[in-house]
């Protein structure tokens, strides 16, 4: 069987920090959007027993077993008992990655859509999110792929409304950030600026950007200014920018903006002023 899915990015609009656990791991409470710009996975499914075969356009993207994708197809045969097929895949990364744009979580919650597809959705989506959570903290969101507010460490996923219709303008800088720094730094905060979540949920509802937009706040952005020269040096950047205010999407090192006017003057002066990064016009799914 052929396939072609095209994983989509997200932005989080607020994310809060809300304390830590004896593993180490984080708990959240965020809103998590997904948009429309995409990467490209595309392959065959052999019926015969094999192994998987990645291939990309990207030379810095693994294709070996660090990529999530055979994290993926690993997990899920052992999961179901079953003999692993032989699969070939091609990934045309256009997400940039090391931006808390979530790309890599996407691919592999798509593929293993794609897996439990072809073998007749043996697992639901409860299922699906407990074997992604064990890959990628972004996966169970890339499962619903819906507006959400986000809680624990990504498991906790209820589905809001967005009515939100302004484009978005996202700017990836050329440089990515370690997330695990940012996670690492959080506790240098004594005093972090909280997003008021209730607020942001009530503003995507209603679709009014006004609601929100004083209320977005985002903690590991916070520690990656302390932490990252080049993170505060670009935030100063884009705070040059007359018209539009951008915020951190995840742990970085992208950042976005809602456009209300002047769309195609704004962008344009974006792309003409930040020439050694990528910037992309995007919409809300």
């Amino acid at each position: 069987m052929k396939f072609k899915v095209f994983p989509n990015a997200k932005i989080n609009i607020g994310l809060n920090i809300k304390g830590v656990l004896e593993n180490g791991y984080h708990l959240l409470d965020m809103t998590m959007l997904p948009i429309d710009l995409t990467d490209i996975l595309e392959g065959e499914i052999f019926d015969e027993p094999g192994s998987l075969t990645i291939k990309t356009n990207k030379k810095d993207i693994p294709i070996n077993e660090s990529n999530i994708l055979y994290k993926i197809y690993k997990s899920f045969y052992k999961n179901i008992g079953m003999v692993p097929l032989k699969i070939n895949v091609f990934l045309e990364k256009r997400i940039p990655h090391q931006a808390g744009l979530g790309g890599g979580s996407s691919d592999g919650a798509f593929f293993l859509n794609v897996l439990n597809d072809y073998h007749g959705k043996i697992l639901n989506e409860n299922q699906l999110i407990e074997l992604g959570k064990n890959i990628g903290a972004d996966i169970p969101f890339f499962i619903v792929n819906k507006p959400s507010r986000v809680k624990g460490i990504g498991e906790e996923i209820e589905v809001i409304e967005n009515r939100i219709k302004a484009p978005i303008i996202l700017i990836k800088p050329n440089f990515g950030v370690s997330t695990a720094l940012a996670y690492k730094e959080i506790k240098r905060i004594k005093n972090p600026k909280m997003a008021e979540i209730d607020n942001i949920v009530k503003g995507l509802k209603y679709g009014d950007i006004d609601l929100l937009k004083d209320k977005i706040e985002n903690n590991l952005e916070e520690a990656l200014l302390l932490a990252d020269k080049r993170t505060k040096e670009f935030k100063e950047k884009l705070e040059e920018l007359e018209g539009i205010k951008f915020y951190m999407s995840g742990s970085g090192s992208a950042y976005y903006g809602f456009l209300l006017k002047d769309i195609d003057e704004i962008f344009c002066n974006v792309k003409r002023r930040f020439k050694d990064c990528e910037v992309f016009l995007c919409n809300f799914k």
